[in-house]
């Protein structure tokens, strides 16, 4: 019985696989991008969730816990413990605010600024949206590569073509039955830069989609094993084992009792 389920799993897995024969077009290959990112808890829209970050800032190493909740086009990062706690960061729409103190239930203080590119980042980490917006764009082109050594991914090259980005070459290779990311290379004049790291083995599914739980980023110069800066972030467990990530965010019960409007509001 055992052995038919299996069998059935694998089946079904290989159906709604992706392979490159799909992904033949660069608008095609933009659309896979736009899904599968959506597997990253601090990309994905309408998901309250707990985290812990460590960082290592050339031997400096700092642990946060942070709280992070995306509704729509609005963002509210919490940082609960420390060097930014009790502060939070809010994004709403093209407006960015900085919140003095803050709690899971409310947001005051809060004062708008330019933030620029860094409304895109996690403050205190490497860790930045717009490496994943720009391969949604027109800015690069794509090809996708079957990868001969391990016919469970495909590896997808994306070359700049216009655009501001510091990288002119994006290679990534995903899961082709779980259609996620596992590693992406971020290269500048054919140096490696940065590296993103998503392990098959703590995705979870929610809701029918798979999201990541663990991820690694580490900024580097040529080679990911001598890195200057890493981030490693967990999505936190309750005491029975339960992963804090809530696609409802209401269900949420570290924010379930109050009005979440009310935590976008900046009084400005």
């Amino acid at each position: 019985m055992l052995r038919i389920v299996v069998l059935l799993q694998l089946i079904i897995a290989s159906i709604w696989a992706v392979d490159c024969k799909d992904l033949d077009s660069d608008e095609k290959i933009r659309t896979f991008f736009k899904e599968t990112h959506k597997s990253n808890p601090l990309l994905k829209k309408n998901v309250s969730t707990s985290m812990d970050i460590k960082t290592n800032d050339k031997g400096k190493k700092e642990l946060a816990t942070i709280h992070s909740l995306r509704m729509e086009d609005k963002k509210r990062v919490f940082f609960v413990q420390g060097g930014h706690a009790p502060k939070c960061s809010i994004q709403k729409g093209d407006k960015d605010y900085i919140c003095n103190e803050c709690s899971y239930k409310s947001s005051t203080i809060c004062r708008s600024y330019k933030a620029g590119s860094s409304n895109t980042k996690v403050s205190g980490t490497n860790i930045n949206s717009k490496d994943f917006e720009i391969l949604e764009s027109k800015d690069f082109t794509n090809k996708c590569y079957p990868v001969k050594k391990n016919k469970k991914y495909i590896k997808i090259v994306s070359s700049k073509q216009a655009g501001d980005s510091v990288y002119d070459t994006v290679i990534s290779y995903y899961d082709k039955s779980k259609k996620v990311p596992v590693t992406m290379n971020y290269q500048s004049a054919k140096v490696l830069k940065k590296v993103y790291r998503f392990f098959p083995k703590y995705y979870i599914q929610i809701d029918g989609e798979w999201v990541s739980t663990v991820s690694r980023v580490r900024s580097v110069n040529g080679s990911e094993k001598k890195y200057s800066f890493e981030t490693l972030t967990y999505v936190k467990k309750d005491g029975a084992g339960k992963y804090l990530l809530y696609t409802n965010p209401t269900a949420d019960p570290l924010i379930s009792k109050t009005n979440i409007k009310q935590l976008f509001n900046t009084n400005r």
